[in-house]
């Protein structure tokens, strides 16, 4: 307790409450500077899941946001745009297995008009819904 005391008599002529005030404004632009600046866009590359997921791309405050490319430890891959994380917005998501989707994305999903190769190169293209193709007849 005595070195506290002791402390405090030494600086208790710096404890002003000016000085309290330029601290805190120096506080409230150091944060604001943090905020704007973590938003801006910058090419990197996240490695996720323990190196299983590989991402090349935009990141916005750490996660995969604008154009990439995911390369899961199997050999899928997609290419795109990103948004929070998620494929959303126009991407191709090619599997190792021989498929192949090109199209819109919403939430990871195929959602609007894409098109679909299989491997044995039969062609779905018309709109989907959750994943799932709905133009079949």
């Amino acid at each position: 307790m005595e070195k506290i005391k002791e402390l405090y008599e030494t600086y208790k002529v710096y404890v002003t409450r000016e000085n309290i005030e330029r601290l805190s404004l120096g506080i409230i632009v150091l944060s604001a500077l943090w905020v704007f600046l973590s938003s801006i866009p910058f090419r990197g590359v996240l490695t996720l899941d323990k190196g299983a997921i590989r991402y090349d791309g935009s990141i916005v405050r750490g996660k995969m946001n604008g154009q990439g490319t995911v390369t899961f430890e199997n050999g899928d891959t997609y290419k795109g745009n990103f948004v929070n994380g998620t494929f959303s917005g126009h991407g191709t998501f090619t599997a190792k297995a021989g498929w192949k989707y090109e199209g819109e994305f919403v939430n990871g999903q195929p959602e609007g008009q894409g098109t679909l190769t299989t491997e044995q190169n039969v062609v779905y293209k018309g709109t989907f819904k959750q994943g799932i193709y709905q133009n079949a007849n």
